[in-house]
């Protein structure tokens, strides 16, 4: 069972958990997400990572069903997302940015009621550079909606250290998610894991580069994507020697950065979850390390330090 990390809003995490963009397709797919979403609560994963524009709110009502034929005590933690939207009279457009403090509000409760719960134990903030404007209304109203108890910890997807700073005047941060795996490390280059030890807790996202690190035919788009094929070979070595499976090995590698408390991991079927879930328990050598940062350069242009350990001694 994955090992626990710091609370957030009270409740001890599961290093690992799992995400949910996959999910809401609809049909046959559905199913295999309810199977994949008891799967890892079976495992001892207790939190669920999702967002309203997943399958455009279809993540969360999946989820809903699943948490209503649950026992209250045996629910996970939810975190939500809120920030963009879209015209609910079409399923086919983009999301767009919606951080008006009543769009907002708007869009927790839809995602509340999808979800059959009264108060999401965490709400994340999306945020992109044309959101700038808009910042600080957009977190004291989610400030306002804490203190109010229909979220119970409010949190920034993607911030740099100067907008976390800007959250951080206006009141406390309790998570902040970071982008970070091994095709793509730019978080290292920036201050938000060594400024201080820090108030939030870390989480980590898209820790296996899209599904590309271990499918070759994996859906999502990740960077080199026509150069992974020695890595995704580095990965099933290690993962022989540690006994473990390549995702596993990946997913441990991003645990290994200073500061990182937990992964969310997005997962298709019972069996991805099911490989990952033993990350936190993977104890990668020197000598795993060194292979990997050794490898790393190979794979194309620069995007961030090579080696979690040595860039924690940097720190």
């Amino acid at each position: 069972m994955p090992s626990p990390l710091s609370t957030v809003a009270g409740k001890p995490l599961s290093r690992v958990g799992l995400g949910t963009a996959a999910f809401g397709k609809g049909g046959n797919a559905d199913d295999l997400a309810d199977a994949t979403l008891r799967r890892a609560l079976d495992l001892g994963i207790n939190w669920i990572d999702t967002d309203a524009v997943f399958g455009f709110g279809g993540a969360e009502r999946l989820i809903g069903r699943t948490l209503a034929e649950l026992p209250v005590d045996d629910r996970p933690f939810i975190a939500i997302a809120a920030g963009y939207d879209w015209d609910g009279r079409s399923r086919r457009v983009t999301p767009q940015l919606a951080m008006q403090p009543r769009r907002l509000r708007q869009q927790i409760e839809r995602s509340l009621a999808r979800l059959g719960i009264e108060a999401a134990d965490l709400v994340k903030l999306n945020l992109d550079a044309s959101s700038d404007a808009l910042f600080e209304d957009a977190w004291s109203t989610l400030l306002d909606l804490k203190q109010s108890g229909l979220v119970r910890a409010v949190g920034l997807i993607a911030p740099d250290s100067a907008r976390l700073e800007r959250a951080e005047r206006i009141g406390a941060c309790d998570a902040v998610y970071v982008e970070l795996s091994l095709v793509d490390r730019r978080i290292g280059d920036s201050e938000l894991l060594w400024r201080r030890m820090p108030t939030s807790t870390i989480i980590a996202y898209r820790t296996l580069g899209g599904g590309e690190l271990v499918s070759p035919s994996g859906p999502i788009d990740a960077p080199n994507k026509l150069a992974l094929g020695p890595l995704r070979q580095l990965l099933q070595t290690i993962a022989t020697r540690r006994h473990a499976m390549p995702s596993a090995v990946a997913a441990a590698w991003s645990l290994t950065w200073l500061g990182i408390a937990g992964i969310a991991v997005g997962a298709q079927c019972p069996e991805h979850i099911a490989a990952v879930a033993s990350a936190p328990e993977v104890e990668l050598s020197v000598r795993d390390l060194s292979d990997i940062a050794n490898l790393l350069p190979t794979l194309g242009p620069e995007r961030g330090p090579l080696h979690p350990r040595r860039f924690a001694k940097a720190a």
